[in-house]
């Protein structure tokens, strides 16, 4: 009868001892301490060249998405704001936006260490992004006994397009509550209490970027030591957590309290939102799920001959919407094992991500909650032995690699584009950038509506208003007020009116209504004080009237 080979271990005194089972001949072969020795230096050498190659791959991938700019998305408003805390201006006193400070801030640090560019912007895309797999493929290989890998290239898969490459909160988040987790996993391991500290600070600075995954986070992680406290921890451990979250959280509010902008702060971050953001959540679960594959499976020539692609590619976007399902239901037959300490922690921080994102249902918020819950996933999956768990790993691998190879050649294929900050590639030419460039000198204010903030950075220009976004029954009548008295006083010449935003809107925010039940503010006023010297396919350029400051809103 054939025996697996068995290592036993143990230790008498300060001398440590192994013995090896073999598989044939039952031997036992005793192991020296110095012989441990060599065999982690060993281990820990091959674990280094993983990490190595891992980096370096990664890196080679991320670095052409780095160049792209996809419009139509939260970078502009991000980027606009950091340039605006680069220039002296304080969060929520000086401009107006319901993201947490986080981003503002840490974007802002890299624009002031590589000149407010696109490259600057990049870094900081590049270090969260190539952080945040990184962080992924350690966290996976804690857990995976096999497809280690699969995790980082399944989130990088379907992280493309809505959410990133591109400067996102959600995006930054995940890296630093990721960053979070893996220091009280080596916690774990080192019983190094200043990782404890440290995980508590990546919880704050994730609650500053975005507060409910931050503060589900804390949450998490007191009720695993707390878990682990009835196994023998000590008390003071969520105290080390507790400080490292509370000193980073405070030190933010006593920045924020000296400058006076405390009180707006809190307004905006916590008031404002209870007030008025339900509706633009109100929609159904995996929005925008569908559009993917009516993208990708589309006829050519009439022709559906790219279904079976599509299915490829559509597959790890459907997982994504199940996916919480799936893993309660692959976790069932594992009992007690769910209860280990690491599985046990990406259990509670997984669901912690997760619900932090749900706030809005739509596909590219599931994406950003679900890092911890694909590991899971694949984890349950490694487990079983039999077919059906190794052909569905086999298929998931093979899917995410083929999107991720998809999007790889996708932007690839796009087109340098200049702009006063650097150079881009886009898929196709904005001209409204080619009409700023060339009519509107660097440095200019202009006023886009009803958002479109993007161009502030791409075309050197600012914005006078406290507002990158307009929207009836989102904003109040009082901010539309205040951008149109800021509008006279300042004499703004230029205004970007994209006039589609209505109808795009209208599938991204079911339950808004776009009809102002006290009537329409913006659109009269530009009307007296503004007309039209360029229609850019439903982007209108509008150029102050010379009389204009003399009609009256």
């Amino acid at each position: 009868m054939k025996v697996r080979s068995v290592e036993i271990t143990g230790k008498i005194g300060k001398h440590k001892w192994s013995y090896i089972v073999g598989d044939r001949e039952h031997s036992i072969a005793p192991v020296s301490a110095d012989q441990q020795t060599t065999i982690n230096r060993s281990s820990l050498r091959r674990s280094s060249v993983n990490y190595l190659v891992f980096t370096a791959c990664a890196s080679i991938y991320l670095l052409p998405f780095m160049r792209l700019l996809l419009a139509g998305t939260d970078e502009g408003t991000l980027v606009e704001g950091a340039v605006r805390v680069l220039h002296g201006q304080v969060f929520a006193r000086d401009f107006f936006e319901v993201m947490g400070p986080g981003t503002f801030y840490w974007l802002a640090a890299f624009l002031k260490l590589f000149g407010a560019t696109f490259f600057a912007e990049r870094v900081c895309l590049f270090v969260t992004s190539l952080g945040t797999f990184l962080l992924m493929y350690y966290l996976s290989r804690r857990v995976c006994r096999r497809y280690q890998i699969s995790p980082p290239i399944f989130l990088a898969g379907v992280y493309f397009s809505n959410i990133w490459p591109m400067v996102n909160h959600h995006v930054d988040s995940n890296f630093f509550a990721l960053l979070s987790i893996a220091c009280i996993v080596l916690w774990k391991d080192t019983r190094k209490n200043l990782l404890l500290l440290a995980a508590g600070a990546g919880a704050g600075i994730t609650t500053c970027i975005l507060q409910p995954k931050g503060i589900l986070l804390l949450l998490a992680f007191f009720l695993w030591l707390w878990i682990q406290r009835r196994r023998q921890a000590s008390q003071s451990l969520l105290w080390l957590v507790a400080a490292g979250y509370f000193g980073l959280v405070g030190l933010m509010l006593l920045y924020f309290w000296s400058r006076g902008a405390l009180r707006d702060l809190l307004y905006i971050n916590l008031v404002w939102p209870y007030q008025n953001y339900g509706a633009v959540n109100a929609i159904p679960y995996a929005r925008g799920l569908l559009q993917y594959w009516t993208h990708w499976a589309a006829p050519i020539h009439g022709v559906r001959w790219l279904i079976p692609l599509a299915v490829v590619l559509f597959a790890p976007f459907l997982l994504i919407a199940v996916l919480p399902a799936l893993v309660l239901l692959l976790a069932i037959p594992h009992g007690k094992h769910n209860l280990r300490p690491e599985i046990l922690l990406y259990w509670l921080c997984g669901w912690a991500l997760w619900l932090s994102e749900v706030h809005r249902r739509d596909i590219s918020h599931l994406i950003s909650g679900s890092p911890l819950l694909i590991i899971l996933c694949i984890h349950f999956l490694a487990e079983y032995r039999g077919k059906i768990a190794d052909l569905s790993l086999q298929l998931l691998s093979v899917c995410a690699v083929a999107l991720a190879t998809v999007n790889l050649f996708l932007v690839l294929s796009a087109h340098p584009f200049q702009t006063r900050v650097g150079t881009v590639v886009v898929f196709k030419p904005d001209p409204v950038l080619t009409f700023l460039d060339t009519h509107v000198p660097a440095g200019t204010e202009i006023f886009t509506y009803p958002y479109c903030p993007v161009y502030y950075f791409f075309s050197a220009t600012t914005n006078p208003t406290r507002y990158s976004l307009l929207m009836y029954n989102y904003n109040t009548a009082s901010q539309f007020h205040d951008a149109i008295r800021t509008l006279d006083q300042r004499k703004v010449r230029y205004v970007v009116w994209d006039t589609k935003f209505e109808a795009e809107a209208a599938h991204l925010f079911t339950a808004v209504s776009f009809q102002p039940a006290g009537g329409f503010i913006m659109e009269p006023y530009l009307a007296s004080h503004y007309r039209v010297v360029r229609d850019l396919g439903g982007m209108q350029i509008l150029e102050r009237k010379p009389d204009g400051s003399a009609a009256q809103h």
